[in-house]
C-alpha cells in the first residue's frame, strides 16, 4: 500500500488531455513554438533545482542545454523515472529544433501528407512535453524529488 502523495496514470493522462486543449486551433507553427517556448521553460525550472536542491550556482548553468542539465540531475542522482522521461523529451526537444520544420518542409514540397501524418512528431513531443511538465509541478508540490 502506498503511502501519502500519489499521482496516479489517469490523473497524469486527464490532466495531459486538458493541456492539449490549449494547442488546438493553432496553427503547426503556432502548435511548434509553444512546444519551443514550454520546453525552454522546463529547463530554467530544472536548473533553479539544481540550485535550490543541489547548490549548483545558476552562473556555472548560463549556456547548459535541456541535454546537459538532464545529464547533471542524472548525475546528482535524482529520481529515475522522472530522468527516464526527460531523456525521451530531451530527444523531442532536439529533433523539433534541428529538424522537425526543415523534414516538414521538404516533405510537404514533395508529396501531399495528411496533417495528422505530418505532425506526429509534433504531438507525440507536445504530449511527452506536457507530461513531464505536470510530473515536475507535482514534485515540487510534494516534494517528491
Amino acid at each position: 500500500m502506498h503511502e501519502g502523495p500519489f499521482l496516479s496514470q489517469e490523473e497524469i493522462q486527464a490532466q495531459v488531455f486538458a493541456k492539449l486543449d490549449d494547442y488546438k486551433d493553432k496553427s503547426m507553427l503556432e502548435q511548434y513554438a509553444m512546444f519551443m517556448g514550454k520546453a525552454q521553460l522546463l529547463e530554467f525550472a530544472l536548473k533553479g533545482l539544481l540550485t535550490r536542491k543541489y547548490n549548483v550556482p545558476p552562473d556555472d548553468m548560463e549556456r547548459w542545454t535541456l541535454g546537459k542539465t538532464k545529464n547533471e540531475l542524472k548525475d546528482r542522482g535524482l529520481r529515475v523515472d522522472f530522468v527516464s522521461l526527460l531523456e525521451s523529451l530531451v530527444g523531442h526537444r532536439n529533433n523539433m529544433a534541428h529538424e522537425f520544420l526543415a523534414n516538414n518542409a521538404i516533405t510537404r514540397s514533395i508529396a501531399n501528407f495528411s496533417e495528422r501524418k505530418l505532425y506526429g512528431d509534433l504531438f507525440r513531443a507536445v504530449y511527452e512535453l506536457e507530461q513531464i511538465i505536470i510530473l515536475y509541478d507535482w514534485c515540487e508540490e510534494h516534494d517528491g524529488w
